[in-house]
């Protein structure tokens, strides 16, 4: 989970591009409150791919954000 201002992002995946250095985040919006329609989900734009700087040069992540990033991990114990 990542959560900034009054923004909040559940991160799925992340893809870096090594030749180009360009990233995207697989990011799944946690307040969609419908049903498992994977369409609806996916073209509603609630998961989907969202490159760290789109084609206008916008950042995905805000630069005057403070964002908490949660990471679980594994108990030791399992």
């Amino acid at each position: 989970m990542i959560g900034g201002g009054v923004l909040a992002y559940t991160l799925l995946g992340v893809d870096f591009n090594d030749v180009s250095g360009d990233s995207a985040f697989l990011i799944l919006d946690p307040h969609y409150m419908g049903g498992e329609d994977l369409k609806k989900i996916v073209n509603g734009g609630w998961c989907g791919w969202k490159k760290a700087v789109d084609s206008k040069g916008m950042s995905f992540f805000l630069h005057d954000k403070f964002y908490n990033l949660l990471l679980p991990q594994k108990p030791n114990m399992v």
